[in-house]
């Protein structure tokens, strides 16, 4: 706490350990530690609080556990770590835990459970004991331990339970209760932690710096713009908070301030070490991108539909008038042209001139004007004069002789 020396506090505000003492009595946290508080004591049997990572599972257990230390009437027993890969096994634990003395290794698993029954009821109806069962990290237990756990629940007289077991777990495990509804209809408090809003965040950070300045006024503050940005960046999570603060009150330290400010928070929160930014940040900006491109794609939509709209709009008030078409043209007898080739007929009469016909086509519209041109006659064939000379013509005409005298 050197480094913490004349600004009043007496030990470190922002510890990642879970302390009961710095656990802030919201109204969700205060309302779950009362309802167990009530099973408990009532011997309901059992009691299952889930939540996200960093919502304060861990403190709210340690302060469950702060509740019943002071009560010689109590005994609690806490399970670190529910993760065991045998029924044998996880029974060997808990009854160890139970009756203070290790099991007999030969023991199987109907024997280890008529154990652990005597020791339940020689506790609570001898000794009038009230023995509680807290189990963290519940989300490693597998699906045939709970079904142990919910065997354990028999174990009750005509007015109570024997064991009263209490779950804390992430939301995983959520899923595997919801597989066992046999399990879960005999839950008596269920409930689930949600992220801390601004307010509670701002009462949070107030709330540990009161207690690590032993009760009095803390002479470090936060600024409200660095809650807020802090609030932001953890997202409402306790144990995200209070790391951001840590590092906070670490940079108003170097920086020689007597305050946490805007630019204290913003190195807190600087962008990850693999030079990206925050994951909400980054959610942020994709969804910034994507309405600036939304917005343009729509825009050079509009500019480029302009005049189609109002093409459009023309159409739809000329609903009787048809639309004109092009005027194919071709000639007879010749190659396509445009797409249509007329043939005539060796019995069709052509008119030497040229004529226009008029007349509805079947699929070109409404109106087809075809223009048809007759083609040319064909010329006579003329053979060029003969140069050859007169007497060689009369001869081959058989008229050598016969001609008039030269």
């Amino acid at each position: 706490m050197s480094h913490y020396a004349g600004r009043g506090l007496a030990r470190e505000p922002f510890s990642n350990s879970p302390d009961p003492n710095f656990l802030l009595a919201t109204r969700q946290h205060a309302t779950c530690l009362q309802e167990l508080e009530i099973s408990l004591r009532l011997r309901r049997g059992l009691n299952v609080v889930t939540g996200d990572i960093g919502t304060g599972k861990t403190t709210l257990c340690r302060s469950l556990l702060k509740i019943f230390a002071s009560d010689p009437n109590t005994d609690v027993h806490l399970l670190l770590d529910p993760y065991f890969e045998s029924r044998e096994e996880f029974l060997r634990v808990i009854l160890t835990s139970v009756s203070g003395l290790a099991p007999e290794p030969g023991l199987g698993l109907w024997a280890l459970k008529e154990a652990l029954k005597q020791q339940l009821f020689r506790l609570g109806m001898v000794e009038g004991r009230l023995v509680i069962l807290v189990i963290d990290e519940g989300q490693k237990i597998s699906r045939e331990n709970l079904e142990i756990l919910r065997e354990m629940l028999n174990y009750e007289t005509n007015t109570a339970k024997l064991l009263q077991i209490v779950i804390f777990g992430q939301r995983e495990l959520e899923a595997t209760l919801a597989a066992m509804p046999n399990l879960t209809d005999r839950i008596n408090v269920r409930r689930r932690l949600a992220p801390l809003t601004f307010a509670e965040t701002r009462a949070m950070i107030g709330h540990r710096l009161v207690v690590a300045s032993g009760g009095g006024a803390p002479d470090v503050r936060f600024t409200w713009p660095a809650e807020a940005l802090i609030h932001l960046r953890g997202g409402g999570s306790p144990r995200k908070t209070v790391r951001l603060c840590h590092m906070a009150m670490l940079e108003m330290l170097v920086r020689g301030h007597d305050h946490v400010g805007l630019a204290e928070a913003r190195a807190a929160v600087r962008p990850e070490p693999s030079g990206r930014p925050h994951p909400r940040l980054r959610a942020a900006l994709a969804a910034t991108a994507g309405i600036c491109l939304m917005l343009g794609g729509l825009w050079l939509s509009l500019g480029r539909r302009g005049p189609v709209f109002n093409a459009d709009r023309q159409a739809a008030t000329r609903t009787a008038a048809p639309q004109p078409v092009a005027e194919p043209k071709a000639r007879i007898g010749g190659p396509s042209v445009e797409g249509l080739t007329l043939q005539p007929r060796e019995s069709d009469a052509v008119p030497a001139a040229k004529a226009t016909l008029t007349g509805p086509g079947p699929d070109l519209g409404p109106v087809v004007r075809v223009k048809v041109t007759a083609p040319a006659p064909p010329m006579p064939q003329v053979s060029a004069p003969d140069s050859r000379p007169r007497a060689v013509l009369r001869a081959e005409n058989g008229r050598i002789g016969q001609g008039r005298p030269e």
